[in-house]
């Protein structure tokens, strides 16, 4: 446990240092907001399902941005090589990388999140607590998918475009339950409703998060 909060610190401090990836997250994630409110006519209301389509394509395009940043910055210079010589196993590398992932995604959501409710109006803000769930649910398995996509894209010459082709293609049945679950959220509909996708999202986070730490290796010596 000491060497995963070594870890996460380390790849939290450099952030902190050069936040380039959470400003241009939630820049990003501003600017699709800001373009999908003006495209709509003039006193037009969104549906619930797709208010919620307009938040999670925010989240996940601005998500996408920033998952590539850390694992990169260790592929840089062959800084990997110190830590796969270093005590520390590639699980534990795996769960800091993902802890650090799920935080700057996280970081940028607390932005993006606010903004949605601003622009889209207050109608769609219900059940605080189910719709937090979620959000940690759906980030959960965001990090773990793109984890550990960008350890496979990471120190290739063209890992900004590589790495959303395989991402997205993976995540699109969480981010298709998401929208589902967060549109009956903005409905008000009943917990007991949608409590089994929750389930199945906590599943997906599991499964990516259990695959990542069994392929780290392998995929950091390629």
């Amino acid at each position: 446990m000491n060497l995963f909060w070594l870890l996460v610190h380390k790849d939290l401090r450099a952030e902190l240092r050069r936040p380039e990836a959470v400003v241009s997250m939630v820049f990003f994630g501003f600017l699709l907001l800001v373009l999908l409110n003006v495209a709509l006519p003039p006193g037009a209301r969104l549906a619930p399902e797709s208010a919620a389509g307009v938040l999670w394509v925010a989240i996940s395009f601005a998500a996408v941005l920033g998952l590539g940043k850390t694992m990169s910055r260790e592929k840089d210079n062959r800084c990997i090589d110190g830590l796969l010589l270093s005590p520390v196993s590639a699980e534990t590398l795996f769960a800091a990388k993902l802890t650090a992932n799920f935080a700057l995604i996280a970081a940028s959501e607390l932005s993006i999140v606010p903004l949605f409710f601003v622009l889209y109006g207050d109608t769609f803000f219900r059940a605080p607590a189910v719709l937090a769930g979620v959000i940690i649910l759906a980030t959960g398995g965001m990090a773990a998918t793109g984890t550990l996509f960008s350890a496979l894209t990471a120190g290739t010459t063209r890992n900004e475009a590589l790495l959303p082709l395989l991402f997205y293609p993976i995540v699109m049945p969480l981010l298709a339950i998401t929208v589902k679950v967060t549109g009956m959220i903005f409905q008000g509909e009943p917990l007991a409703q949608y409590v089994s996708w929750l389930y199945v999202m906590g599943a997906y986070a599991l499964i990516f998060t259990g695959a990542g730490m069994l392929l780290m290796r392998p995929v950091l010596r390629q």
